[in-house]
C-alpha cells in the first residue's frame, strides 16, 4: 500500500503574465515544503504544484485537500498561519479564503 497523508497541499506556481508564477507561486511551494519539513510533518503533509487553477486574478492559489478549501492572493507570511491554523488545529485561515472556488466532500 503506498503513502496516506492527512493532507494535500496544492501551490499554483503556474508561470505566465499576470499568473501564479510572477506573484510568487514557484517560491511559495518551496517555502510550504521547506516549512512541512521544518515543522516535521512531511509524513502527514504532501506540497505539490498544480497546473493552472483559472484563478491567477486572485493568485498566488493554494488548495487543501481533502478539504476543498481554496485560498486566494497566498503570500509566504501566510504559511505559517495556515500550516498552524487550517493544517494543525482543522480551521480554515478566513481572511484568505476564495469565496469563487468551493469544493464540498460527501457527508
Amino acid at each position: 500500500m503506498g503513502k496516506v497523508y492527512r493532507k494535500h497541499i496544492f501551490v499554483c506556481p503556474t508561470e505566465g503574465e499576470g499568473k501564479c508564477g510572477e506573484k510568487g507561486g514557484l517560491e511559495l511551494l518551496r517555502k510550504f515544503r521547506a516549512e512541512v519539513a521544518a515543522r516535521n510533518l512531511q509524513n502527514e503533509v504532501l506540497v505539490t504544484k498544480v497546473g493552472c487553477t483559472d484563478q491567477h486574478h486572485v493568485g498566488p492559489t493554494v488548495i487543501i485537500h481533502p478539504d476543498g478549501i481554496w485560498y486566494k492572493l497566498v503570500q509566504e507570511s501566510d504559511i505559517s498561519e495556515i500550516l498552524e491554523e487550517h493544517i494543525l488545529k482543522g480551521k480554515p485561515v478566513e481572511r484568505l479564503l476564495n469565496e469563487e472556488r468551493k469544493v464540498r466532500g460527501e457527508g
